[in-house]
């Protein structure tokens, strides 16, 4: 047996014919949709329409929400990458200086030191 979708975060619409049943679910503010269309040659079942609407329309709310991973995944990478690329950037400029800073240090003593 298959594990049946929660059927209660859809709505569900039936052709005159009752041939077809869609299930409607919003992702990011915007419907989806899943359709189930009974065959000629099956015995129309409203639950069975039901379920597998629903999983075809959770199906592609699925779709969409790996999608919009995805490019979520791309742009932090990015940023990450970025970030790094700054932060080295940072240390070499930390580096620098703090080289410059003793420098001047040692400078200033040098000179006392010769007075």
């Amino acid at each position: 047996m298959f594990d049946a979708p929660t059927l209660d975060k859809y709505d569900f619409y039936f052709s005159k014919d009752k041939q077809k049943v869609i299930a409607v679910s919003t992702y990011a503010g915007r419907p989806v949709r899943g359709v189930a269309i009974c065959s000629p040659e099956d015995t129309y079942d409203v639950w069975s329409g039901k379920v597998l609407a629903a999983a075809r329309c959770n199906q592609k709310v699925a779709e969409k929400r790996l999608k919009r991973a995805e490019k979520k995944l791309r742009e932090a990478t990015a940023a990450f990458a970025q970030a790094q690329k700054y932060m080295l950037e940072m240390n070499d400029y930390y580096e620098d200086a703090r080289r410059s800073n003793f420098d001047a240090k040692k400078q200033v003593k040098n000179l006392l030191n010769e007075m």
